[in-house]
């Protein structure tokens, strides 16, 4: 029987075009095998580096500051309570020649921008002379805002001196005696001028739990402790 020469031409054009194919396939999963070696080979690499650096992608807390008598600057300040304590803070800073930066609304997750470099937070008790209300505020509000802000502040490694120096004017109600109460518990250092501790107030809450404090004439006196 006679095979037609076009039939055998296109039978072996099929088998042509097959075997192309099947090489190709086979190329590209060696390429894809190639690729994952690489890729894991990277990433072991990858791995390698981060444990020769100690990279775990957390940061520990900084070291803390100590306290020696004096308040160590740059000087990071704000008020629980919205009262002008801690601009007066502030200006005895000045006066002592001394980098410090005043937030009257610093949250804790602008510490380390705002306060970058500091090494003293300062946090000043009593509220505001025109009223929590009026000031637009609430007084628990400003004690989550400044317990969080000490917080923030502690893993920067600063020490945390909480401040009370516009005397008894800033005495005379709950919301004054609530921030009180909600920061001294915080302190490191306990600042305030004789008027403030003219019942003893402070100076016996210091001695009770073993804070240091600081107590001075008036705000701007302050200077003297700061270094």
């Amino acid at each position: 029987m006679k095979i037609n020469k076009k039939i055998i031409a296109l039978l072996v054009a099929v088998m042509m075009m097959l075997l192309c194919a099947c090489g190709n396939n086979a190329a590209t999963n060696n390429g894809g095998a190639n690729d994952s070696t690489t890729n894991q080979t990277a990433g072991n690499n990858a791995g390698d580096a981060a444990a020769d650096t100690g990279d775990t992608g957390s940061s520990a807390p900084a070291e803390p500051v100590e306290f020696n008598g004096k308040l160590p600057g740059p000087f990071l300040m704000t008020t629980c309570g919205q009262s002008t304590g801690s601009v007066m803070c502030h200006m005895a800073a000045v006066q002592a020649g001394l980098t410090s930066t005043d937030e009257h609304q610093l949250l804790a997750n602008e510490v380390a921008t705002v306060g970058a470099g500091a090494k003293t937070l300062v946090v000043t008790t009593g509220t505001s002379g025109k009223g929590m209300g009026a000031a637009g505020t609430d007084v628990d509000d400003e004690i989550e805002r400044c317990t969080a802000v000490i917080e923030a502040a502690r893993e920067q490694g600063m020490l945390i001196a909480v401040a009370h120096i516009e005397g008894m004017s800033r005495r005379t109600d709950a919301n004054d005696q609530a921030s009180i109460d909600a920061m001294l518990p915080l302190a490191d250092v306990i600042v305030c001028v004789e008027d403030s501790d003219s019942d003893g107030l402070f100076s016996t809450y210091a001695e009770e739990n073993d804070i240091p404090i600081i107590i001075v004439p008036d705000a701007l006196s302050l200077s003297e402790y700061m270094e």
